[in-house]
């Protein structure tokens, strides 16, 4: 046990990532404000550690602190306050948000509000494993760079923070100014020692100051259904002037509820679809010829087309795919920018870093036919295609070209008829047949389509994104950073057509 006086912004708890885990509570007179729990060395002397976490304790400023738990003394003697949120260098892509320490997964409360993006983010700022779940925050002006703010949702007595989603309240809503930005989210009871008397259930947040403080509301505006039913995705609904939230219920079940005020809601339907399990999102999405389709989407990025008229969602029960690959996962879209914006979480290993997980780029979503069936289209935000500048370009059965510095790639490949080809960039093999429709990325191999006509070849550090016509079929892998490998090398029977952009970031 130590007692501090708070002086500064952020006490900051030394993480050694590996270590065995011990429970580390915080108290403010005599009342319990934060539980987590911690990896520590045992050894006493010098404490090694990797990286410091921050813990906002500003509005305890002047008030004494308590520390406890079941760590050596050096763990204790190296706790230490800031007025700053604690930074680590280290190489990471640049256009793919990833944070600055720990772990993260799920995009959350995706929102647009005042020329600024925010992206939510399921976070454990103790560790590079899952554990902890809080909500992380970062904002951007382009949707591609990022800055990391303060982390704004804790676990408590009622759980840890699941996923949820943000609004803005633009219907007066709640008793809260229009201007506030609103959230809904999990209540995760039983998830830590701290709620392991309590369910899971559904929350609302909210922020006065433009996102970068977030306060709970007393209650719950769905109580419990199910074991562990999650994941609220809460949109208005113009045609029949309500608010709608789908909801994951258990096994392979979602629930549609409605609400004219977002504090009563109603149960309009539950359904069943094939494989599909946890963070649904259920979007109207332009068809490019014309019209509009309702795409309900999954964790791992089943969707189904459908008709919603804002109680009942009805489908055909076709499951489609929008990834080829297991690495994207929990995709959301955002609230407020005129365009259909998702964000996926990719589930990288960083091996050797102190951070775990990133962001995907940020896609537009369209619908449009692709041999022959109506599908999901996904292709990076205008801001992306705005940025890139190109630096190559030739038609020849060989390419070879030097990319002498650090900024994100992307490759574009063309075929009169289709794009056969094999060759190494940046040390990384590529290859596409265009016969089986397999794409090799290293030592991964994937299934795209046959006979493709173009692939564009995104290259962000250890991030490969890959969009086959035009984001009709998408993939994304973790690649090998090899440092001194700077050639791009390619060949193929028929000519291709490459051009080369670079990200001027």
């Amino acid at each position: 046990m130590k007692r501090f006086t708070v002086e500064k912004k952020y006490l900051l708890i030394p993480i050694c990532t590996g270590e065995e885990k011990n429970i580390l509570q915080i108290w403010a007179q005599e009342k319990k404000i934060y539980e987590f729990s911690i990896p520590a060395g045992k050894a006493e002397g010098i404490y090694r550690y990797e990286y410091y976490a921050s813990v906002p304790v500003d509005i305890w400023m002047g008030k004494e602190l308590t520390v406890r738990g079941d760590f050596a003394r050096a763990f204790f003697e190296a706790l230490a306050f800031s007025d700053d949120i604690a930074q680590v260098a280290q190489e990471r892509p640049e256009i793919h948000f990833s944070a600055n320490t720990g772990w993260i997964n799920d995009p959350n409360g995706l929102l647009y509000d005042k020329g600024c993006y925010h992206l939510y983010f399921q976070y454990n700022p103790f560790d590079v494993v899952w554990d902890n779940m809080c909500w992380g925050h970062a904002v951007s002006k382009d949707l591609l760079h990022w800055e990391q703010s303060e982390t704004v949702l804790f676990p408590d007595e009622e759980g840890t923070v699941y996923s949820g989603c943000g609004l803005l309240n633009e219907r007066n809503m709640l008793r809260l100014p229009k201007d506030a930005l609103l959230f809904i989210y999990t209540s995760a009871g039983t998830k830590s020692m701290w709620s392991r008397n309590s369910k899971f259930r559904q929350k609302i947040a909210y922020s006065l100051d433009g996102g970068k403080h977030v306060r709970t509301r007393e209650g719950f505006v769905i109580d419990y259904i199910a074991e562990e039913s999650r994941d609220p995705k809460v949109y208005w609904h113009e045609r029949s002037n309500g608010y709608y939230m789908v909801l994951y219920l258990q096994r392979n079940d979602f629930g549609i509820f409605r609400s004219e005020d977002l504090e009563h809601w109603e149960q309009t339907q539950e359904f069943t679809l094939d494989q599909a399990w946890e963070c649904p999102d259920l979007r109207e999405i332009p068809i490019e010829s014309g019209g509009t389709k309702w795409v309900f989407i999954s964790a791992d990025g089943f969707y189904f087309l459908g008709d919603f008229d804002g109680y009942q969602f009805e489908t055909d029960g076709v499951r489609k795919n929008a990834y080829q690959t297991t690495l994207p996962y929990a995709a959301q879209t955002f609230w407020g920018p005129d365009d259909i914006i998702m964000i996926s979480w990719l589930r990288t290993k960083n091996r050797n870093k102190i951070y775990r997980g990133v962001m995907s780029l940020p896609k537009k979503l369209t619908l449009d036919y692709y041999r022959g069936v109506l599908s999901l289209r996904q292709y990076p935000v205008q801001e992306y295609c705005l940025a890139r500048k190109e630096v190559f370009q030739k038609t020849t059965k060989q390419i070879q070209w030097r990319h002498e510095r650090k900024e994100p790639l992307e490759l574009q490949i063309y075929g009169k008829e289709d794009i056969s080809f094999r060759g190494k960039i940046l040390g990384n093999t590529y290859s596409y047949d265009a016969i089986s429709g397999y794409l090799e990325v290293g030592m991964e191999k994937v299934f795209m389509e046959e006979k493709i006509h173009r692939l564009d070849i995104l290259l962000d550090g250890e991030i490969c994104e890959v969009l086959a016509d035009e984001g009709f079929r998408y993939a994304a892998f973790e690649i090998e950073v090899y440092e001194e490998e700077k050639d791009i090398t390619l060949e193929a029977e028929d000519e291709l057509a490459v051009t080369i952009y670079v990200q001027r970031t």
